[in-house]
């Protein structure tokens, strides 16, 4: 059979420009900066990175919505070449800038670019196996493990993740600009069903919206009573589920309707919250691994298998596994947060997400893009998964004690990696009430969306179209 060089540069394209969209929407909050500012100033600019995320999941599904009504996948090709080309701009821009405003501007305009990437990608990817699997790949497996990249910063820059590299921009580019060129004028992408489109930008417009209020009010609850962070953080986690159910019946998932991906892509969200507070903590400290580079093949083999596999393994499976993630934080404190058990984390969470994702992908295009957005702008589950860490968090092992340790291990002779590493003998009881508290809240989470995903399906719910009367 000979080779079919265009479907090959597709494949490509599809999983370079799914990786550069979520990398370019993860934006974690930094932990170390380069602004003299005042605190509402600060704030202000720390806020309006969950902002500028949620704004880039609403502006993936209209991108993905224009897509579909224009038809045309030359003119995706070319959006997504333009959206790179203004990540580029950003990139060379960024370490000029000086003025805070300056800055917010160019984290917000990032995110739309990364947001546009996004949705062209999945409409010019989604009716063939192999380019679908490759943006599933590039968009799962990058953040899964974007965040072990992480680290305080001596700059100003957009995400604390850093910003892409050339060479990816560069590669991203190039095969955009290749599948433009080569792009069939008789193949087009499909007309979308009637409604769908509004139906996904309500949905993803109310989600996004959503997750940044509920987000923000648990945010505030840092100085709160511990009794006060629990309750707020339940009525929140439960508004958030409520939210995701309506938005999953306004979705539908039978005939390949996006209702049972929404609910795969919260239990993914959630399941990874406590994560990426433990991949915080200890990035830059990565012990045996000796470079974060490794930490990318746990999460993209994983997500790879996961999607050849799903036909093969029931989704209760993956369920199970996301459930599992949270609950081994009972585990002792070096087992449960080592760099070899972080490592194992990912690969459960990419395994998991590729067997659900590859399993429940929608035939719907908005919907498909509305469930790869929501990992990314789910910000309840990650400000829960922050507030917890800090009241789980035991009394002497504060910041100051942790940096310590791990620049005495740094120094010497016999260091063995750190507290990430093979573990600095910290003799407390991890395990205390709010740690069990916080494994149950995210277990319950992801067991109430496993529990959606595995019964009956229902059709989306139609919308009446307008008539005319005389």
């Amino acid at each position: 059979m000979p080779l079919d060089l265009r479907a090959i540069l597709t494949t490509v394209a599809a999983l370079l420009s799914g990786i550069l969209a979520a990398l370019a929407l993860t934006n974690p909050v930094l932990r170390d900066w380069a602004i003299v500012a005042s605190p509402s100033e600060v704030d202000r600019w720390i806020s309006s990175g969950p902002t500028a995320v949620g704004l880039g999941a609403v502006i993936a599904v209209l991108a993905c919505a224009i897509s579909q009504r224009r038809g045309s996948r030359r003119a995706a090709w070319i959006a997504i070449a333009v959206g790179v080309a203004v990540i580029a701009i950003v990139r060379a821009v960024v370490p000029e800038v000086a003025s805070l405003d300056l800055l917010i501007a160019l984290i917000i305009v990032k995110s739309v670019a990364a947001g546009t990437i996004l949705g062209c990608v999945v409409a010019v990817s989604w009716d063939r196996t192999a380019t679908k699997n490759a943006t599933l790949l590039g968009v799962l497996a990058t953040f899964l493990a974007i965040r072990t990249f992480a680290g305080g910063t001596a700059r100003m820059t957009t995400s604390s993740v850093g910003e892409p590299s050339w060479w990816l921009i560069g590669a991203t580019a190039a095969a955009a600009i290749a599948c433009a060129v080569t792009a069939q004028a008789g193949f087009r992408i499909r007309k979308p069903d009637s409604g769908e489109i509004r139906i996904a930008l309500v949905v993803i417009t109310a989600l996004a919206i959503g997750h940044r209020v509920l987000g923000a009010v648990i945010d505030r609850q840092q100085y709160a009573s511990e009794a006060t962070a629990w309750i707020v953080m339940v009525l929140a986690a439960g508004a958030a589920l409520a939210l995701t159910w309506i938005a999953a019946y306004r979705l539908g998932d039978a005939s390949g309707a996006g209702g049972k991906f929404l609910w795969a892509a919260t239990a993914l969200a959630a399941a990874s919250a406590p994560l990426f507070v433990d991949i915080a903590k200890g990035s830059g400290h990565w012990g045996d691994l000796k470079s974060p580079w490794v930490l990318v093949l746990f999460a993209a083999l994983p997500v790879a298998v996961g999607l050849r596999l799903h036909k093969q393994v029931p989704n209760f499976v993956p369920i199970a596994v996301l459930v599992a993630v949270p609950l081994s934080e009972l585990m002792p404190f070096d087992s449960a947060h080592g760099v070899w058990s972080i490592a194992l984390k990912i690969a459960a969470l990419g395994l998991a997400a590729g067997l659900l994702f590859g399993s429940l992908a929608p035939g719907s295009l908005v919907d498909a893009t509305l469930g790869l957005a929501i990992p990314f702008a789910a910000m309840t589950f990650s400000s829960i998964a922050i507030l917890t860490d800090q009241l789980s968090f035991p009394p002497m092992m504060t910041s100051i004690y942790i940096q310590g340790q791990l620049d005495i291990d740094a120094v010497s002779p016999h260091g063995d990696g750190g507290l990430f590493g093979r573990g600095i003998g910290i003799t407390v009881d991890y395990v205390t009430a709010q740690t069990v508290g916080t494994a149950i809240l995210f277990a319950l989470i992801i067991g109430f969306c496993g529990a959606a995903i595995l019964r009956r399906s229902h059709p989306p719910v139609e919308v009446s179209e307008p008539t005319e009367t005389a």
